[in-house]
C-alpha cells in the first residue's frame, strides 16, 4: 500500500502593501517602501510558477489599487506594472478601512501577507484590533522590515545626552514592535 502526496495548487496569496508614512524612510539609503515592492514582486513571481492565484491591494488612509486573484504569468507582469507606479502617501494608514475592504472583496481563504513598518503609535493599535476581521476566514502573515540603524542606537554607549536621548527613544520604539508582534502572535496572526 502506498500513498502519493500533491502539493495543492491554485491556493490564493494577496500581498498587500502599506504606503503610508512611514514606509517612505530609509534603511541603508533605500526607501522601505522598494524593498517591500521587491518582496511582493518575488513573492509573485514564485506563487504564480507554481500554479497560485495571486492579488493585491494598497493603501495607506484609503485603498488605493486593489487586483484580485488571478493565476498565469501574465499577473505577474500586469502587479510588475502597478508596483512601478506605486509612492508612499505621506498620512497615517487606516488599517481598520483597509481590512474591512479586503474582507468584502476577498471572500475565500488565503494567505494574506500584509507588508507593513511596526513602529509603534495608534496605527499599530489599529492593525492589531482590525486583524480580527482578517484571521477568520484567511491566514494572515505580516511582514515588516527591521532598522538596523534603530537597533544599534539602542545598543550604543551614551557619551552625550543627545546619546542618551536616542538610545532611550531607539529602546522604545523596538520595545514597542516588539509588544505589538506578541499581540499579533497571541490572536494567532504569523
Amino acid at each position: 500500500m502506498t500513498q502519493e502526496y500533491q502539493t495543492e495548487r491554485s491556493q490564493n496569496v494577496m500581498a498587500v502593501l502599506d504606503i503610508g508614512r512611514m514606509m517612505q524612510s530609509p534603511v541603508a539609503n533605500i526607501a522601505k517602501l522598494d524593498y517591500v515592492v521587491n518582496a511582493v514582486l518575488l513573492l509573485t513571481y514564485v506563487a504564480t510558477g507554481k500554479g497560485d492565484k495571486v492579488g493585491m491591494m494598497s493603501f495607506a488612509d484609503q485603498v488605493s489599487q486593489y487586483v484580485r486573484p488571478r493565476q498565469g504569468r501574465g499577473q505577474f507582469y500586469r502587479m510588475l506594472e502597478l508596483l512601478y507606479a506605486v509612492e508612499p502617501q505621506p498620512v497615517e494608514p487606516d488599517y481598520g478601512q483597509a481590512l474591512t475592504y479586503l474582507a468584502v472583496k476577498q471572500r475565500k481563504r488565503s494567505l494574506v501577507v500584509i507588508f507593513t513598518d511596526l513602529s509603534g503609535g495608534v496605527s499599530m493599535e489599529s492593525l492589531v484590533s482590525q486583524i480580527n476581521v482578517l484571521a477568520k476566514r484567511s491566514l494572515p502573515l505580516v511582514v515588516t522590515i527591521s532598522d538596523p540603524d534603530i537597533v544599534g542606537a539602542s545598543k550604543k554607549r551614551p557619551s552625550s545626552s543627545l546619546d542618551v536621548y536616542q538610545r532611550t527613544v531607539a529602546t522604545q520604539q523596538l520595545d514597542d514592535r516588539k509588544v505589538v508582534l506578541n499581540q499579533l502572535l497571541r490572536i494567532g496572526v504569523l
